[in-house]
């Protein structure tokens, strides 16, 4: 009696010990879907901010355009200077040619 007794106590320690187990993985499964989730949740966000990025982008691009420049400043009323209205503050007279690669330079810098 004693030996069945002990098999039994035995058998109920493992089928515990499988019960623990399996709840065990139940919490890992869970465990892992809510950071998988979280994760996906992140990448959204982060698709979604590079979106607003871009169209930030195309906006600025848009805004700085030369010709919505030129409009804009035609219509506060500012005109090109000609060349009796350039005033020079070395008292040297550029080449148009070094103006032209000054600004390029200025502009793609």
């Amino acid at each position: 009696m004693t030996r069945t007794l002990g098999y039994k106590v035995k058998i109920l320690i493992l089928i515990l010990i499988a019960c623990a187990f399996c709840v065990g993985l139940v919490y890992l499964n869970a465990l892992s879907s809510k950071l998988q989730y979280d994760i996906n949740s992140i990448n959204n966000k982060i698709t979604e901010a590079s979106w607003q990025i871009r169209n930030l982008e195309v906006s600025v691009k848009r805004q700085t355009n030369i010709t919505n420049l030129e409009a804009k400043a035609a219509a506060i009323g500012m005109v090109y200077p000609g060349f009796s209205d350039i005033v020079y503050l070395r008292g040297e007279t550029p080449k148009v040619q070094d103006f032209a690669v000054a600004l390029k330079e200025n502009i793609y810098r």
